[in-house]
C-alpha cells in the first residue's frame, strides 16, 4: 500500500471515529457502552474490553454485563421506553425483568401472565393473547419454555438504545419520526389555490 493510500484509509478511519464521538456525545456512559456494543454485533467485530477480560480471553459485553439503571418498578421503566405497540410493550417488559428488575425477582423469560400483570401496572389495554408470539415474529423475542420468551440481541438493542423516553429529542436510531400535522393528509402539499 502506497503512503497516500495509507494516509487515506487513516483519515477515513479518523473520520469515522469523529462521527461515531459526536453521535455518542450526546448520550450518558451506560447509553454509549451499549450502543458501542450493538455496532459492534452488527458488524460482526470483536467488542473492546479492557482489563481483565483482555487477559482471560475476551468474554463478549451483554446488557447483563454493562451497568444498568434499575427503575423503580415497569411503570417507570416503561414510561422512560415509551413503546408504541404490543409487540415493542413485550420486548421492555422483558428486557425489565432480565436487566432492570431488582435481582430477586429478575427471569430470563415471562409469559403471557407476565405480559398481562405488567399491562395492568403501567395502566396499558390489556395485550392480546398473541402478543408474544407476535413480538417473537417481529425479532424482538425467542422462544424459550413452552409458553415463554425470553429477549434476544434485536429486542436489546430495541429497548437499550432505540426506543426513545419521555423527554422527546427524538429517540429512534434510524428512524425518521414523520407524522402528518393535524387536518393535513400525508402527502398532501402545502400549495393552497387562492381563488378570486
Amino acid at each position: 500500500m502506497s503512503h497516500q493510500a495509507q494516509q487515506t484509509q487513516a483519515s477515513n478511519e479518523f473520520d469515522a471515529a469523529k462521527v461515531i464521538v459526536e453521535t455518542l456525545k450526546g448520550l450518558d456512559k451506560q447509553q454509549q457502552a451499549r450502543a458501542i456494543k450493538f455496532a459492534c454485533e452488527a458488524l460482526e467485530i470483536q467488542p473492546p474490553v479492557s482489563g481483565a477480560a483482555s487477559h482471560g480471553g475476551s468474554a463478549p459485553l451483554t446488557p447483563a454485563t454493562i451497568s444498568v439503571p434499575t427503575a423503580t418498578d415497569i411503570k417507570q421503566f416503561t414510561a422512560s421506553k415509551a413503546p408504541k405497540s404490543d409487540q415493542q410493550f413485550a420486548a421492555v417488559v422483558a428486557y425489565f425483568h432480565r436487566f432492570v428488575a431488582p435481582e430477586a425477582e429478575r427471569k430470563d423469560a415471562i409469559n403471557a401472565e407476565d405480559l398481562k400483570d405488567a399491562a395492568r401496572k403501567v395502566g396499558r389495554k390489556r395485550p392480546h393473547r398473541v402478543t408474544l408470539n407476535n413480538a417473537k415474529n417481529a425479532g424482538y423475542l425467542d422462544a424459550a419454555e413452552r409458553g415463554s420468551f425470553k429477549i434476544n440481541t434485536v429486542g436489546e438493542n430495541l429497548v437499550a438504545v432505540t426506543l426513545p423516553g419521555n423527554g422527546g429529542e427524538g429517540g429512534s436510531i434510524g428512524r425518521g419520526r414523520s407524522r402528518a400535522k393535524p387536518g393535513r393528509k400525508p402527502g398532501s402539499t402545502r400549495k393552497k389555490r387562492r381563488s378570486r
